[in-house]
């Protein structure tokens, strides 16, 4: 089942954010947003809105190139209000490429998509 504005709005998050447009990015986050990395070993990262945002301003600064665009959605789903999607990524995190599971929570607030939760399994190279 893929919801297809669940799915536009996460193409949209994909290509803008993999291109650093740390104004989006703004938009897009919730300030509540509760990001949540799981590492290989079980390592549980949390990151805010601002740690993620920093992450991403680091890239822009540095001129980094942009990130890898390439995604499989495996689920999409939507009440109208709250939507979940899950998708494989596969990205370079410094020299080494590796594949990445995310599952991410939209929720509508004043009539706008907000990401609330963004949880993220590091699945190796």
């Amino acid at each position: 089942m893929i919801d297809e504005t669940m799915k536009t709005l996460t193409e949209e998050l994909i290509s803008r954010g993999t291109s650093y447009d740390i104004d989006f990015l703004k938009r897009v986050y919730a300030d509540d947003l509760k990001f949540v990395r799981i590492l290989p070993d079980n390592t549980v990262q949390i990151l805010s809105k601002q740690d993620n945002l920093g992450f991403f301003q680091a890239l822009k600064d540095s001129g980094a190139a942009p990130l890898n665009t390439a995604h499989t959605i495996l689920f999409a789903d939507s009440d109208g209000e709250t939507g979940t999607i899950v998708l494989k990524r596969r990205m370079s995190q410094g020299a080494q490429e590796q594949d990445f599971l995310f599952t991410i929570t939209w929720k509508k607030r004043g009539g706008n998509w907000q990401i609330v939760q963004e949880i993220v399994a590091v699945l190796g190279g």
